[in-house]
């Protein structure tokens, strides 16, 4: 009778722990919900922030789609960019298990084959989806992470977005010496490491420009990545990220086999190619208030 007794008081506990854990989840979901839905708000009508901007790049990357469809493309844009603000935040803050139903992971072993035979991995990422949640991948995989990150002028917030992203275990490089650096940990003949290339940002003022079709414009791109993946023996791979649901993306790994990494540009070409068609089938969540074509297509 005891023993039944004692069955049961541990089954009710169980069950309150597993309700507390579901409450507190919901909470925590419930608020930031709310925030975004406040965020979506001020930019889409107090601020109007980049309308103009927003609705010139889907129309001219979107070419044939009708107006309604861009005006829908733009309402969907600013509810995902509401959700883009809070997300870093949001994952934060998560436990462990809440952060495994917000970031889920498909063929990792396309990453874990390679590092456990001693090799590089470059992970190509881009501005599609969430690119944010990729700084838990430490928890996921057991080797060394490292990404660039831009410096924020304003200290205080610098400080925090360097908290949030390096939280979980990532190694995080300031953009100025990320090609230096990258090429130095590649060389290295050290413990394998995994290195998240985010490459899709228009390039430097003042950088060596090239450029390539993409989305129906002749757009500047950077070749970083490419560099050092010509210069080193990294198994490439790129990352889709696939919104499921507010908050919660799926991660796919793809090893980039068909490419060349010395001929120029086949790697920076293929990594777009990915990317178009990415953004083809669900447009919204690519970063359209971005001003990608600020700098001005060479002339023919």
């Amino acid at each position: 009778m005891k023993s039944r007794f004692s069955s049961n008081g541990r089954s009710l506990a169980s069950f309150a722990i597993q309700l507390t854990s579901r409450v507190t989840d919901w909470v925590l979901l419930w608020g930031f919900k709310s925030l975004s839905v406040i965020i979506y708000f001020v930019l889409r009508y107090v601020l109007r922030y980049r309308r103009a901007l927003i609705h010139q790049n889907l129309t001219n990357s979107l070419v044939g789609k009708p107006e309604t469809e861009i005006d829908k493309l733009v309402e969907a844009y600013y509810r995902h960019i509401g959700d883009l603000v809070v997300e870093p935040f949001l994952f934060r803050l998560a436990p462990a298990r809440l952060r495994k139903r917000l970031a889920s992971y498909t063929d990792l072993g396309v990453l874990e084959r390679s590092l456990n035979n001693d090799k590089q991995v470059i992970v190509f990422a881009s501005h599609y989806g969430n690119w944010e949640y990729l700084v838990n991948l430490p928890e996921v995989i057991e080797y060394p992470v490292y990404t660039a990150y831009s410096p924020i002028k304003i200290e205080w917030v610098n400080r925090l977005m360097i908290n949030i992203r390096s939280v979980f275990g990532v190694n995080l490089i300031a953009k100025q010496a990320f090609y230096r650096q990258a090429m130095m940990l590649l060389r290295k003949q050290s413990l394998p490491k995994l290195l998240v290339v985010i490459g899709d940002q228009r390039p430097a003022p003042g950088s060596q420009k090239f450029h390539l079709p993409f989305l129906d414009q002749k757009t500047a791109v950077q070749t970083g990545g490419e560099r050092i993946a010509a210069l080193s023996e990294a198994t490439l791979v790129y990352v889709h990220s696939q919104k499921k649901a507010q908050f919660s993306y799926e991660f796919t790994f793809t090893e980039m086999k068909n490419v060349d990494r010395h001929t120029p540009m086949d790697v920076t070409s293929a990594y777009y190619h990915i990317l178009e068609q990415s953004i083809f089938r669900s447009p919204a969540y690519w970063l359209w208030s971005h001003n990608r074509w600020k700098v001005a297509a060479a002339p023919n």
